[in-house]
């Protein structure tokens, strides 16, 4: 399943949005400001936003700037009632990733969120390569440092997602949320016992382990492994 940041000041507009996200089988989250909807993109785990142009505290173009110029990488699409080519021109080079104007008809909408998440599909379906760590999906193996090991779905799923999201912190119930597909009948010892096969596989004890966790923050790739020097 699908999730899907809504950032999105106009109650109407954005339950809208939430409840054709649910219909069509998306899960969906909304913020209501601009900063705090930066900081949801920033440091929880989304396949796609929507983010409109005028939000309180930070406009829509700018979130999208700031959140490339970090490295984010996830597909933005651009709402606003602006529909010059200036405008667009604007947003795109902003960093969105495509452009509606307001209003929009659903369907149309519904086209462009499919579009968006196939292209962020196949961005992740080939190898990656972040920093010492590269993963191959097609074989399930983890190189890190020239060393490489054979991982099983979940180990690699779970360090998969870690990778993709260099520098953000997952809690134990994002992690669950978004490697498992039953959040319900998994609980944080799994969670746990996952991560240690996965340190077993990769670490060297003259090394940080590749996972690091930070007490009330959660789980991330050590910040060490993330940069090829």
């Amino acid at each position: 399943m699908a999730k899907i940041l809504i950032i999105e000041d106009d109650p109407s507009v954005a339950s809208s949005l939430l409840d054709w996200m649910e219909v069509n089988g998306y899960q969906a989250e909304i913020s209501y400001d601009g900063a705090e909807g930066l900081e949801y993109l920033q440091q929880r785990g989304y396949d796609l936003a929507i983010v409109d142009w005028q939000l309180p505290s930070m406009s829509g173009p700018t979130i999208c700037e700031t959140y490339r110029r970090g490295g984010g990488k996830t597909p933005l699409l651009l709402l606003t009632r602006k529909s010059t080519v200036d405008d667009k021109e604007r947003g795109l080079d902003a960093g969105a990733d495509d452009y509606l104007p307001k209003p929009f008809d659903v369907r149309e909408l519904g086209a462009r969120v499919r579009a968006l998440l196939r292209r962020s599909t196949a961005l992740f379906e080939s190898k990656v390569s972040s920093g010492k760590i590269v993963l191959d999906a097609a074989a399930c193996k983890v190189t890190v440092m020239g060393v490489t090991s054979q991982f099983v779905a979940r180990e690699f799923a779970l360090l998969e997602f870690l990778v993709r999201h260099p520098g953000a912190y997952f809690t134990a119930e994002k992690l669950i949320d978004h490697v498992w597909e039953s959040s319900v009948e998994v609980g944080n010892e799994a969670l746990r016992t996952c991560i240690s096969r996965i340190r077993s596989k990769v670490d060297d004890p003259d090394r940080p382990s590749v996972i690091e966790n930070s007490k009330g923050l959660g789980y991330k790739i050590n910040d060490w492994y993330l940069s090829s020097d």
